[in-house]
């Protein structure tokens, strides 16, 4: 089993959807239950998808300038995200999820699916383009918070979305962090993009998470030579909150790491009580409880699956 911390917040919310995504999803599979489920596992409400958008513009045209010790106007990051919004907006609406030939991969970056058009049918042009304007704010406070790329500016080395696993309770613990920057002196600092607001614990537990990973994975070959000198409590952790400009930092003691390991510990176990040493051929979707919130299930993009089930 692999525990994330999007997937410890899944089984949270709905044990049956955390079984859909883990357990049935499958891109490969010949079995149409699982295709599905593996398609359906790409749907995406406009408020998510709109922070992808903005994921992609800093990880894929911002950073990799800035390693070079560049930083691109900001016309050029809007026009890059402009492109990709026009592009990803008229494939999910087309909606061609269920298509023989269709294959997100295949698909490339113009892909995109939206819940409502899976389960409404059409989504709003209103909500369309508040999520552009959300996405132009998003990049604008980037290029106004200064303290930002000043520190990515003067880092010897910066990494988007690199994955990061370790071992714990006997699981794989997998973490993506959406930034990572090495400096010649001083420990590293990895950043976390949010266009939406999460609380404080939940933002403090994905970061710990992410020095916890950091620091006790294999180091990549590209790597400092010094990086296996590092403790959690080195990392410096910064939560980028690019819609309301503001830059929250964390700061790990020996306990807050201890909480942290004991997080992951607890909740590894959850996952494993409850499917109760079955594999994913022998579980069911009924051997685990359904969400307690009817909310849950009007999101969820594995309703038809779940209800059917039944």
């Amino acid at each position: 089993m692999v525990w994330s911390i999007s997937e410890s917040r899944t089984f949270k919310r709905c044990q049956r959807q955390w079984y859909f995504k883990n357990f049935v999803a499958n891109a490969l599979a010949k079995d149409p239950l699982r295709h599905e489920a593996y398609l359906l596992s790409k749907l995406q409400s406009v408020s998510a998808w709109r922070g992808n958008v903005v994921d992609s513009v800093i990880s894929e045209f911002v950073l990799p300038s800035l390693r070079k010790k560049q930083l691109p106007k900001l016309p050029e990051a809007i026009r890059n995200a402009k492109s990709l919004y026009d592009q990803q907006v008229a494939f999910a609406l087309r909606h061609p999820l269920h298509d023989p030939q269709m294959s997100p991969s295949k698909a490339g970056t113009k892909f995109a699916a939206f819940y409502c058009m899976e389960y409404g049918g059409s989504v709003a042009q209103s909500e369309l383009d508040q999520a552009w304007d959300d996405i132009q704010a998003a990049l604008t406070n980037f290029y106004e918070m200064t303290e930002v790329h000043s520190e990515l500016l003067s880092a010897t080395y910066v990494i988007a979305q690199r994955a990061l696993s370790f071992s714990h309770s006997g699981s794989s613990v997998r973490a993506v962090p959406d930034a990572i920057a090495f400096f010649r002196q001083g420990p590293p600092l990895i950043l976390d993009w949010k266009v939406h607001s999460f609380g404080l614990q939940e933002a403090w537990t994905q970061l710990a998470t992410y020095a916890i990973a950091l620091t006790r994975c294999t180091p990549h070959k590209d790597f400092p030579s010094n990086f296996s000198q590092l403790n959690p409590h080195d990392v410096r952790l910064a939560e980028v909150q690019l819609l309301k400009k503001q830059v929250r930092r964390y700061e790990l003691s020996e306990d807050d790491i201890d909480r942290a390991d004991a997080y992951i510990a607890e909740s590894v176990t959850l996952m494993e009580w409850a499917t109760e040493g079955k594999t994913g051929k022998e579980l069911q979707p009924t051997d685990l409880p359904p969400a307690v919130s009817p909310d849950v299930c009007q999101r969820c993009s594995f309703r038809k699956l779940c209800w059917s089930a039944e």
